[in-house]
């Protein structure tokens, strides 16, 4: 009587092979979840801090302009903005006095008053902006205190501000003729990011109308509101 032949346990060529295809397939498929994943966090984080940064900014140049004040007896106190363009982006160059608390830097006299200017630069990669802010310490007393500059932006597609003179938003200031010694009611700032957005501030400007009230100290007189 002839036996049937054992089979013996074990896979065909064909079979191992079937089965590496489907595994390669699945982990293709798992590696290109881990990978847009990843991107898709790298791109969220760049644009968090794209956003902290703009706020940061916005905050700092609306706490600045909110302290601007202009003395009449006082030329160099004026405030003054030029529009210009680097790289077909809008860039403005803003320059005005402030109060402002002493910061406690030791090595720098505590300043009640300070000379700011807000200026960009063409950043490191030659196709966006960088904003700096310079200040100047004590600006109505001749002193050879340097300068602060500090880089307070990167990466910007454009910095706009903009001045309303009570009737009117203008580019420009003084604007129209107008006297240099006169503060503007309200600016506005706006940013853009480095992927488009626009961010834009509106702040008043407190002092405005009131520069011939303002001492040369910087100190309003008696009865001033």
């Amino acid at each position: 009587m002839t036996r049937p032949p054992i089979r013996r346990g074990g896979f065909t060529l064909l079979e191992i092979l079937l089965a590496l295809s489907v595994l390669s397939v699945v982990l293709l498929l798992l590696l290109s979840a881990f990978t847009g994943a990843a991107r898709v966090r790298e791109t969220l984080s760049s644009r968090s801090r794209d956003f902290r940064q703009i706020r940061l900014v916005l905050d700092r140049v609306g706490t600045d302009l909110m302290a601007a004040f202009a003395i009449t007896a006082r030329a160099e106190s004026a405030l003054s903005l030029h529009e210009d363009q680097l790289s077909g982006m809008p860039a403005a160059t803003l320059a005005f006095t402030a109060f402002q608390l002493p910061d406690g830097d030791s090595g720098h006299p505590p300043a009640e008053i300070v000379k700011i200017r807000y200026f960009p630069k063409i950043g490191a990669d030659g196709v966006t902006i960088d904003l700096h802010r310079e200040q100047s310490d004590l600006p109505f007393v001749g002193n050879r205190i340097p300068l602060r500059e500090a880089l307070v932006a990167e990466g910007l597609r454009g910095f706009r501000v903009e001045l309303y003179d009570g009737t009117t938003w203008v580019k420009e200031w003084p604007a129209g003729g107008g006297s240099k010694m006169t503060l503007p009611k309200k600016a506005a700032v706006t940013l853009v990011g480095q992927h488009g957005e626009t961010y834009r501030r509106e702040v008043p400007i407190p002092l405005a109308g009131q520069e011939g009230n303002v001492g040369w100290s910087g100190r309003r007189g008696v009865g001033t509101p």
